[in-house]
């Protein structure tokens, strides 16, 4: 992991040092592909470490992207054991211009949000163990939420060395506020799979204040097949199965 965490690093530096423009991405810019993306359901197993590398948590997410032809509307879903008896769904809804709704409940309930995407405005609605809340946060025109973009970062058109800036609204409850993102498409990668077909990756930078991301994304079917993901304090690696 550690190896893995370096080479990357280096490779990173390198390429920001060559970068050569910026583009502010909009969601609503045609180099967002959003009628490439198809029915689709892939399980990801993803595994937290500690600063020392130490396993903390193992996790299964089964996650499926469903097409409404008539409503044009994009959901991606996640579902999540998060604990003995306890489940975890969360929905986002996109349009083909961007972000269009929220959806996220727990069960047993404890944890309900739903958030609508107003062109310039979020109307956050939460009840947490029984308190409800709502929240109206003002955002600039064009922007994406946090969840459904990182469904999306294989459907756009990227150019390498170019930094593309873009405005994320943070779903978590203990955010909820606008937040700064940043994608680059570093290098191709090819993988070979258990049963020999060999898969070419487009591999991208993701970052925001909180965390840095390299994500690995097939360049024929546009998913994600690998996420290593590093914050203040944690790790984590999600790899399809």
């Amino acid at each position: 992991m550690y190896k893995l965490k370096f080479t990357l690093l280096s490779v990173a530096i390198i390429i920001s040092l060559n970068a050569v423009g910026q583009v502010h991405l909009n969601a609503h810019y045609k180099s967002i592909h959003y009628d490439w993306i198809k029915p689709s359901h892939t399980l990801y197993k993803q595994t937290g470490f500690d600063t020392s590398g130490n396993i903390t948590m193992e996790l299964v997410i089964d996650h499926v992207t469903k097409i409404d032809s008539v409503k044009k509307e994009i959901a991606f879903i996640n579902t999540v054991p998060f604990a003995a008896g306890k489940l975890l769904i969360d929905s986002s809804i996109d349009n083909y211009s961007g972000s269009a709704r929220y959806i996220l409940v727990t069960f047993p309930s404890t944890k309900y949000e739903y958030i609508k995407y107003l062109p310039a405005s979020v109307e956050a609605h939460n009840i947490i163990k029984g308190v409800s809340s709502t929240k109206t946060t003002p955002m600039p025109e064009g922007y994406f939420d946090d969840n459904s973009i990182w469904d999306i970062l294989g459907y756009i058109s990227y150019k390498k060395g170019v930094s593309y800036q873009l405005d994320c609204y943070g779903t978590d409850t203990h955010t909820q506020v606008l937040i700064p993102f940043e994608i680059e498409y570093l290098f191709d990668e090819e993988n070979q799979e258990r049963g020999g077909a060999v898969v070419s990756n487009m591999v991208l930078k993701v970052t925001n204040p909180g965390a840095t991301a390299y994500v690995w994304i097939d360049k024929k079917t546009h998913l994600t097949t690998k996420v290593y993901a590093q914050g203040k304090g944690y790790s984590f690696s999600k790899v399809a199965i």
